[in-house]
Parts: structure tokens; C-alpha cells; sequence
């Protein structure tokens, strides 16, 4: 039997439109908000903040790691360094992060912290998202290439999958 929503399901909560729904957010669909909000910086167009061009794959070449991270919660590089162009871009995007959570269901409080290193050590760019919620979940999932995608192995029977993410464990 299909789980049915509760008679209150016209009603929104916290989570936004869909408010049968739990007030706690997936980390799946955490994941899925921080994954397009740092493709955006990737493609160095910016959307999300309104055309900001950035290159932040190229930026990241010339640090002596060959990567920069960036915290989007508080809008600041925390490793590598950055033009002041890219500096202002993390910025903004801190500032336009709740907006965009609104937009897709979510609100920023469910982030317990969101960052991204862009690495250009490989053959093609890389991309590690680092998300946790306020649930204790934490993970790390790798992309690849632009538009940034998970990258695929080959599972025991053969196929194609995409990596799991890695999940974290933080020792209190």
C-alpha cells in the first residue's frame, strides 16, 4: 500500500511546497541543491547569482595545490587564492543560497555546512562536494568534467554505476 499523505497535505511547513513532507530534509536532496549551486560556479557563468563570469577551474591551476575550496555558506575561499573576482563571486553566492534553497523545497538552516574544492590536477576538471545537515549525516561525492557529473565505475556483475558518495564520520 502507497503511503498517503495526511489530511493536512494543502498545508505547507518549513521544508517548502510539498508539505506532507517531513520538516527534515533528504541529504540525497541536500546533495542535489549544493551539486547545481557549485556547477553553477563551475561553468563560470553563475547563474544562479546572476551572470558573474568566474573561472574558478583556472584560478585553481594557479595555486600551488592546484585546488580551491569554497565555503558557500559563508561565502568565503578557504583554501587556495583567489582573484578578487572570485572572492566576490563566493560572496554572493552565500547571499543567494537561501533564496535558492526556497526555490527547491529546502531552506538553509537544513545545511550544517556546504563547500566545494575545485581541483585541476587530473586529466579533467574535479569537483568535491563536501555536505552536511543538521541531521549528522555528512558526505563527499566526486564530479567530473563540465558540466560536472559523479563519476562511473563498474559495479561486481559488471555495470555501470555512479560512485556512492562517501559518507563521513565525525568523532565527537
Amino acid at each position: 500500500m502507497l503511503a498517503q499523505p495526511p489530511s493536512n497535505a494543502h498545508k505547507t511547513v518549513e521544508g517548502g511546497p510539498k508539505g506532507w513532507q517531513s520538516k527534515r530534509m533528504k541529504h540525497d536532496q541536500l546533495c542535489a541543491i549544493a551539486h547545481n549551486l557549485a556547477d553553477s560556479l563551475a561553468s563560470g557563468l553563475c547563474f544562479i547569482i546572476g551572470y558573474h563570469h568566474a573561472d574558478v577551474f583556472g584560478e585553481a591551476a594557479l595555486c600551488k595545490d592546484g585546488a580551491i575550496e569554497i565555503d558557500f555558506l559563508n561565502g568565503q575561499i578557504v583554501r587556495g587564492d583567489a582573484s578578487d573576482s572570485l572572492t566576490s563571486a563566493a560572496a554572493r553566492f552565500a547571499v543567494a543560497l537561501p533564496e535558492f534553497c526556497r526555490h527547491n523545497g529546502s531552506d538553509i538552516a537544513h545545511f550544517g555546512a556546504l563547500s566545494a574544492t575545485f581541483e585541476t590536477l587530473a586529466r579533467e576538471p574535479r569537483m568535491l562536494l563536501s555536505v552536511a545537515d543538521r541531521n549528522g549525516h555528512h558526505s563527499i561525492t566526486e564530479y567530473a568534467g563540465l558540466p560536472m557529473k559523479r563519476l562511473r565505475v563498474l559495479d561486481h556483475l559488471g555495470r555501470i554505476r555512479r560512485t556512492p558518495r562517501q559518507a563521513v564520520t565525525i568523532h565527537r
